[in-house]
């Protein structure tokens, strides 16, 4: 069964998962931590690189060959792609101390 997923999905993923890195480091430097803070950046960060992971192999737990995955990301990918920024969300809101500058 195909679902319907327009080529834009494939590019604003592509911009929300590039992004992610400056908003993170931008949160590292702007703001301090307490140990909830922190906790909730290493849950971001490990959240993040488990879905690169997930991305990558992708192609291997599909019934296509790996190589015609380029554009098979879409809305389920997207979704999982919210809960980095997420526990950045949370990091910030929960764990802040006070501002760096």
């Amino acid at each position: 069964m195909d679902v319907f997923e327009p080529l834009y999905i494939f590019g604003f993923l592509l911009i929300l998962g590039l992004i992610y890195i400056p908003v993170l480091l931008y949160t590292l430097f702007k703001f301090k931590l307490n140990i909830i803070g922190l906790i909730f950046t290493i849950l971001s960060i490990g959240s993040y690189l488990l879905l690169g992971t997930y991305m990558v192999d992708a192609g291997y737990y599909s019934d296509e060959e790996p190589t015609a995955m380029l554009f098979g990301y879409g809305f389920l990918e997207l979704m999982l792609l919210s809960y980095p920024y997420i526990f950045v969300i949370l990091a910030v809101l929960l764990g802040k101390k006070g501002e760096r500058f």
